[in-house]
């Protein structure tokens, strides 16, 4: 099925859910990142519970240090 994932298509598969859709992106467990699934923002202790749907809008923002 395929997702938006920050503005982009990406393909996962059926069953799919946030946690391990980072996983596939190269987030790494312990990395500061904030994610949301269309308007709503996931607790990051929810992701392995998050399922996604066909056409879900994912944005995935990396914290960052500087300016």
């Amino acid at each position: 099925m395929i997702v938006l994932v920050n503005g982009k298509n990406t393909e996962v598969t059926s069953g799919c859910t946030l946690e391990k859709l980072c996983e596939t992106i190269g987030i790494k467990a312990n990395e500061p990142v904030a994610a949301a699934v269309g308007t709503d923002v996931i607790d990051r202790k929810m992701w392995s519970a998050t399922l996604l749907n066909e056409g879900d809008n994912v944005t995935i923002i990396r914290a960052t240090c500087g300016g």
